[in-house]
C-alpha cells in the first residue's frame, strides 16, 4: 500500500532523515519511535507530503507520489500533532467538510457511517469544537480523518496531552481500525502504549530509521519510555 524508499529530507541545508525506507499493509499498524526532537514528525510529514523530500520515493498503491501534496492523494488521512480543529466549527461541521468527495447525500451517508464509531460526538454535533474536552477533541480530529474512508491514516502524537482514560480510549478506537483493514502510520509520546499495538516498529536514532521488535524496545534502558517531535 505505502511504500517509503530511500527517504532523505533536510531542513534549513541540513539532513534531519537519511536514508529512511519502511512501508505500511492495509490492517497493520507501523509505529516510529525515538528520542525528543530524532525527526519523527518530519518524517512523518514528508511521507504524506507536508515536507519536500530531498532524496527517495514514496509509492502509495505502486504510483509514485513523492512530489504530489498530501491534498491531492486520495485515501490518505491525517491526525495532525494539537488536533488543528477550527474552534468555531461544530462537530458536524467540521466532519461534513472533510467528508471527502460526492454529493450531500454521500456526505450525510459518509458522517452517520463515520458517528456510529464515536458515539460522543453523535450527542454533540451542534456543538463548536473549540468547547470540547481534550479528550473529545482528540476523537473529532480521528473522526475528520476517518469519514473521508481512507485506506490509510498517519497519526502524530495522537495522546499528548490526554488523560489517561482518554488515551486508552484513542488506543483502543486505533486497534478497531486495524480490524477495519485500514493501515496506520503511527508516532506518539506514549512509547509502550504505541509499541503494544504495533504489527511492526522502527526506531530514529542519528537520522537514521532502524526497524526494532516493540518488546526489545520496551525493555531498552537506552530509550525513554514517552517521546514526542
Amino acid at each position: 500500500m505505502l511504500e517509503v524508499k530511500g527517504l532523505t529530507v533536510t531542513w534549513r541545508g541540513e539532513s534531519v532523515i537519511d536514508d529512511a525506507s519502511f512501508s505500511v499493509q492495509p490492517g497493520e499498524i507501523v509505529v516510529l519511535t525515538g528520542a525528543n526532537g530524532s525527526g519523527k514528525s518530519s518524517l512523518i510529514r514528508a511521507v504524506i507530503g507536508l515536507t519536500p523530500v530531498k532524496r527517495g520515493r514514496v509509492l502509495w498503491h505502486g504510483r509514485e507520489v513523492t512530489k504530489q501534496p498530501f491534498h491531492k492523494r486520495d485515501g490518505m488521512a491525517l491526525v495532525p500533532e494539537g488536533r488543528q480543529l477550527a474552534p468555531t466549527l461544530t462537530v458536524e461541521e467540521t466532519l461534513l467538510l472533510s467528508a471527502g468527495r460526492g454529493g450531500a447525500k454521500k456526505r450525510h451517508a459518509d458522517l452517520q457511517n463515520t458517528l456510529h464509531r464515536f458515539p460522543i460526538l453523535a450527542a454533540r454535533l451542534g456543538q463548536p469544537a473549540g468547547t470540547l474536552s481534550g479528550g473529545e477533541a482528540q476523537m473529532l480530529s480521528l473522526a475528520r480523518a476517518l469519514v473521508g474512508r481512507p485506506r490509510l491514516i498517519v497519526l502524530d502524537e495522537p495522546t499528548l496531552g490526554l488523560s489517561p482514560a482518554a488515551a486508552k480510549d484513542a488506543f483502543s478506537m486505533m486497534n478497531g481500525l486495524r480490524d477495519d483493514g485500514i493501515g496506520l502510520l503511527l508516532t506518539d509520546q506514549d512509547s509502550r502504549a504505541a509499541l503494544a499495538l504495533a504489527d511492526r516498529a522502527f526506531v530514529l536514532e542519528d537520522r537514521r530509521l532502524r526497524p526494532i521488535t516493540p518488546t526489545d524496545h520496551k525493555t531498552s534502558k537506552q530509550e525513554p519510555t514517552a517521546c514526542s517531535a
